[in-house]
């Protein structure tokens, strides 16, 4: 192995060695030792320790490099993302998070490239999550109305351990009769070394047409490509897309819940559809035998349990109390290899006919045991050993408004540290 480091530590330890430690270095020391010299910033910056280190922290179990991001939804707020510690959230007396968006040069970036002048004009929302980049999209509002014309968003990788981003190129197609957006995913093609942005769009409704196109955007290119064969490949004419904010990303795949329409069928059916970021193909999975014939399209979500599981979240509600069973998919595209992990029973009543989806929602799974949850505005660590819930005190620091709390989490990486845009 080739290195960059000073000779004066090349000396005296072997060069494996010196790698080796730095690997295990925080990044904000990592940071600092860039500013030493240059032969450290060549070699902390270069791909191959970039790319070590991402896996070093994601297969780390040290709760520290984890940092969970908040954000709420609430008309006329549109701009709240703080974040904290996964440490701090499980072992402090109070986690107190942080604002995200205070970089002026991103903050001048996102006005420049989305021409809006006023702040709470625009909404940033987060697509998704990988590697320690963090996608968002960031899309103008006028007071109460929210604008999905394609015209009035933009999108940006954004890794925020290090404040660098990049911005996507506009999509450079025309999207005339493509002027709504359906979904996002973003996730990362191991076998290419490329992060890809998944975005479905769907028709101007007053071209009265019917009709979805996909735009897939390539880190490794910088560019977009149509697909729009999609709906041949996955036809979705009779089914609805239940998380319109971005797929859950797991091992190479997003995947979406879905549910179908239900025209002249009295039992409405559920399956996931998911999208390959290698290949770039559709596929759906089924849901375990004998469930989720009667739940509702509401009554159950999907979401990541684990490191690279995919877990799926029933809701039962026989209107005497409300109970939630956990499962995971052990084997992508095998219906059989759906493993029931264990029953919750929620703890409150948040009335019927609630959006289970926004309300109850996966976080993170500790030591295979204990399951943080956001339950509404608030989230708890389960027990599921002896059923019992521990309320986590949690200062957001979000303006003095009530919203659809969401909690995103990513692993602190240095990619992007070899360049930004700005």
């Amino acid at each position: 192995m080739e290195s960059n480091a000073p000779k004066v530590f090349c000396d005296q330890l072997p060069v494996e060695l010196v790698f080796d430690i730095l690997l295990r270095l925080p990044i904000q020391s990592l940071l600092t030792l860039m500013c030493v010299s240059k032969a450290w910033k060549s070699l902390i910056s270069s791909p191959e320790f970039i790319k070590n280190y991402r896996k070093t922290s994601s297969n780390a179990c040290d709760t520290a490099q984890r940092k969970l991001i908040f954000s709420i939804s609430c008309p006329p707020v549109y701009d709240c993302l703080t974040e904290c510690s996964l440490y701090s959230v499980l072992y402090s007396p109070t986690a107190e998070a942080t604002n995200m968006i205070t970089d002026p040069i991103f903050a001048s970036s996102v006005t420049e490239a989305t021409n809006i002048q006023h702040p709470a004009q625009k909404s940033i929302e987060i697509v998704g999550s990988c590697n320690g980049l963090v996608c968002i999209a960031i899309r103008e509002t006028r007071g109460w109305t929210f604008f999905n014309s394609t015209d009035d968003m933009c999108l940006f990788l954004w890794n925020p351990s290090i404040r660098k981003y990049r911005r996507l190129p506009h999509w450079g197609f025309d999207f005339e009769e493509y002027s709504g957006v359906v979904t996002y995913g973003f996730g990362y093609d191991g076998l290419h070394d490329d992060y890809k942005v998944f975005t479905l769009l769907s028709n101007n409704l007053r071209k009265n047409l019917r009709r979805k196109v996909v735009g897939i955007y390539s880190q490794r290119t910088a560019s977009w490509k149509m697909d729009e064969d999609f709906q041949k490949h996955l036809p979705l004419d009779n089914w609805s897309l239940q998380d319109t904010r971005g797929g859950h990303f797991v091992n190479g795949k997003l995947y979406w819940a879905a549910i179908s329409n239900g025209y002249g069928d009295d039992r409405p059916a559920n399956k996931i559809v998911s999208f390959d970021l290698v290949d770039e193909t559709y596929g759906d999975i089924q849901l375990p035998e004998n469930h989720m014939e009667k739940v509702s399209f509401w009554g159950w979500n999907i979401g990541v349990l684990g490191e690279g599981c995919l877990g799926l979240l029933w809701l039962h509600d026989d209107l005497k109390h409300l109970e939630v069973d956990i499962w995971i998919l052990t084997e992508c595209g095998i219906r059989q290899s759906w493993t029931k992990m264990f029953l919750i029973r929620y703890p409150e009543d948040p009335g019927r006919g609630f959006r289970f989806d926004i309300r109850f929602q996966p976080v993170f799974l500790l030591n295979g045991s204990e399951l943080l949850l956001k339950l509404g505005s608030r989230l708890v660590l389960y027990n599921p050993e002896d059923g019992s819930y521990k309320d986590l005190d949690i200062n957001y620091n979000f303006p003095d408004v009530e919203g659809d709390l969401r909690v995103d989490m990513y692993d602190e990486s240095l990619v992007l540290l070899d360049g930004h845009d700005g």
